[in-house]
């Protein structure tokens, strides 16, 4: 080997050799930059760019699919009963089922039956006294009718016996001076009194009317006149037979005969002139005033036959309406003893699906089977209709400001998680749903009802999902994940990485949905920023060892305690659902996207619409299996703050 050549070799191993202490050197004091607690050194864990872009805000709860209309049967009968015969759930009744008149449910009808019996009795009682009671009250409508007629006739008859006597012109005078020439105004207006006539002022005969009265007073004074004439007579014919036995032509017995003659004449006429004045004086006055008496008795008889009649109709008519009352009491109760017999049968309304109860699960839900007793108007069974679908929810009180009808929502059924469905919210209850205050009277929520777009046979009443509530989307909003803002001597800060080091920056957050923070001010976008905060960053004592023991157990609290509430108008921090208040694990970040994908929106941006997907991945535990803020348990996790799915 020559000289040159060695020293060839001699400089190219020098210049190894040097290069190779350059690189020593080089590497301790990468160590040292790069030594833990080295605020500035370069970051080496999974980051994440901020990016700007459509950004929804949404409220995600759990709930079970039913129909929105459904018919349900209630039991109709009175009090309790027990269900005997029951037809199996799940049943779909067909047309032919409808029209055969298909048995569902058969009920206890035993006692109703025994009741019917005991009833049937009553019935035929309540008919046979009604019957009565009808021919009694036609009865004394009659016998009513009669004797109101016979008084009217003695009415009659007494005016008649009075005209007779006293004439018909007189009595229409007498009559109309008393007022009582009308037989009803006397009997209900008229007081009736007719002692304050004097009939010894009509006690002649051209002022009485053409009667008994005026022929009798005629009689006597006829009689009266006669005899006067005979007295006349037989003066005339004594003073002449005294003039004769004074010139002795006549015999003394033939003057005493005609003196005898004279003086029976004149007795004959003091008795007719009694006899007349008599008759005036006491006869007349006291027949006038019995006729006059018998027709106001007769009166007064009729007004009681009258109103005894009216008292004993009202009697049988009340009685009459009795009996027809309880009669048709009875026979009502017969009616509603058949009518609850017919119940205890119910067969096919229409087609559907079988449904026991209302077809909600709860721990209140009443048992239906055969052999339970069910009361009235319990919900036997429930037949949806399947045509309609909607989710039914339960919004925490936190969020119900939020969820307005019209809202959009999003819905996966659990059985079907590969099928994405839509909807719209139709309404939100106006106070708490009461049981869930049996659960938990502290938790409250409202009952959402979310009807499901389009028509799916294979979506079954009672089935398990999960409706994501659309309730606002920002436009162009800087985003980053809800696990790379944290909570820093009070601040709310981003980890800031660039080649240079690490920037602890605060900054100021505003909406948030399932996976991503809008951060309003403090970012650009484009940066990028650590999904953990770095090894000397968890140093803050007690808080930071506080959020790591909340985050492992699943946020029992249902808040992340790394990031402040939100401002005024937002829920508590992983609202809407799932991984809004977790943190980033071993698998990669709430969205699913592996700790090794490159920097940028995760991949599942493309899922449910929405940046960051719907958090369905291991990554996203948001209070799994833990409880919310009001202590609810969830299926799937969550409390009000999102469920989070392991």
């Amino acid at each position: 080997m020559t000289q040159a050549a060695y020293g060839f070799i001699h400089r190219k191993t020098l210049t190894r050799f040097g290069l190779f202490i350059v690189l020593v050197a080089a590497l301790g004091g990468l160590g040292f930059y790069f030594r833990p607690g080295n605020k500035n050194a370069v970051p080496t864990g999974a980051t994440f760019k901020a990016f700007r872009g459509p950004m929804e805000i949404v409220v995600l709860e759990g709930g079970s699919i039913e129909a929105k209309d459904s018919l349900q049967i209630q039991s109709e009968v009175q009090g309790q009963t027990r269900i005997l015969k029951l037809i199996e759930e799940g049943y779909q009744i067909t047309q032919k089922d409808v029209d055969e008149g298909l048995i569902l449910i058969e009920l206890d009808s035993k006692d109703l039956l025994d009741k019917q019996l005991a009833q049937e009795l009553e019935y035929q009682s309540s008919s046979a006294s009604l019957t009565e009671a009808i021919e009694q009250y036609d009865i004394q409508l009659n016998q009513n009718e009669s004797d109101i007629k016979a008084g009217e006739l003695e009415v009659h008859f007494a005016r008649m016996d009075l005209e007779k006597y006293l004439g018909a012109s007189l009595t229409d005078s007498l009559l109309k001076e008393l007022g009582l020439d009308q037989v009803t105004e006397s009997i209900h207006n008229k007081k009736l009194d007719s002692s304050s006539i004097d009939f010894a002022q009509y006690a002649h005969p051209d002022k009485l009317g053409d009667g008994e009265a005026r022929q009798t007073l005629r009689q006597l004074e006829n009689e009266l006149e006669l005899a006067q004439e005979d007295v006349g007579l037989a003066e005339t014919k004594l003073e002449g037979s005294r003039r004769l036995f004074d010139k002795e032509f006549i015999t003394k017995t033939q003057l005493d005969t005609d003196q005898n003659t004279y003086n029976r004449k004149v007795i004959a006429l003091q008795s007719a002139e009694t006899h007349r004045d008599l008759f005036i004086k006491y006869e007349f006055l006291k027949l006038a005033q019995k006729y006059m008496s018998d027709y106001e008795e007769s009166l007064r008889k009729l007004e009681r036959t009258i109103k005894l009649a009216h008292s004993k109709e009202a009697q049988s008519e009340a009685k009459k309406n009795s009996a027809e009352a309880r009669h048709q009491l009875q026979t009502r109760k017969r009616e509603d003893l058949a009518t609850q017999i017919e119940k205890c049968t119910i067969r096919a309304p229409k087609t559907g699906l079988i449904v026991y109860g209302t077809g909600e699960q709860n721990f209140r839900a009443e048992t239906i089977e055969e052999g339970a007793t069910v009361r009235e108007r319990q919900v036997m069974i429930t037949i949806p209709d399947t045509s309609v679908m909607a989710v039914r929810l339960q919004v925490h009180e936190s969020f119900v400001k939020k969820v307005k009808p019209g809202q959009k929502a999003r819905i996966r059924v659990d059985a079907f998680p590969g099928e994405l469905l839509t909807g719209e919210v139709q309404r939100i209850a106006v106070v708490p749903d009461s049981q869930n205050r049996w659960l938990n009277p502290d938790q409250k929520v409202y009952r959402t009802l979310v009807n499901i777009d389009g028509e799916y046979d294979w979506l079954k009443p009672g089935m398990s999902a999960e409706a994501e509530i659309i309730t606002n989307v920002l436009d162009n909003a800087l985003q980053v994940p809800m696990h790379a803002v944290h909570l820093q001597n009070e601040q709310t800060v981003c980890y800031v990485a660039s080649l240079f080091g690490i920037e602890t920056r605060p900054v100021k957050t505003g909406e948030y949905n399932i996976s991503f923070i809008e951060i309003q001010d403090g970012l650009q976008a484009g940066e990028s920023i650590l999904l953990q905060a770095p090894r000397g960053a968890r140093t803050d004592g007690k808080k930071e060892e506080e959020k790591e023991e909340g985050i492992s157990e699943g946020m029992e609290s249902g808040q992340r305690s790394d990031i402040p509430l939100p401002s005024e108008g937002q829920g508590p921090d992983g609202e809407g659902g799932r991984g809004g208040g977790g943190r980033p694990t071993e698998t990669g970040m709430p969205d699913g996207t592996p700790a090794g994908a490159p920097d940028g929106a995760p991949d599942g941006a493309e899922r449910g619409g929405r940046p960051g997907g719907d958090g369905l991945s291991t990554g996203a535990p948001s209070g799994g299996g833990g409880r919310g803020p009001g202590g609810q348990e969830s299926r799937s996790g969550r409390g009000p703050g999102g469920p989070g799915h392991s």
